[in-house]
């Protein structure tokens, strides 16, 4: 059985990626770094699902993979940097 309560998590980061994710969460005005993590865990599942979808219509229709290939349904293109 799954609850909503948060896990706590102790990570490492080398010193420059620990400086960015300070400097992003005060840039962005987060209310902690943990809010940061969530936003880049977001962006990777984001990553993750475009690509699964590109995947599977690549399996079922090449055709409709070619389609897909670059299409953002009239959204702009984006590196999932806005994210973070």
């Amino acid at each position: 059985m799954t609850t909503d309560s948060a896990q706590r998590m102790t990570i490492s980061l080398p010193p420059d990626a620990a400086r960015y994710l300070e400097e992003y969460q005060q840039s962005h005005q987060l209310a902690s770094r943990s809010e940061a993590v969530l936003k880049a865990i977001q962006a990777l599942r984001d990553q993750q699902l475009a690509e699964d979808y590109a995947a599977l219509a690549r399996e079922n229709d090449p055709e409709r993979a070619r389609f897909l290939e670059g299409n953002t349904d009239g959204l702009e293109a984006s590196d999932g940097s806005e994210w973070l």
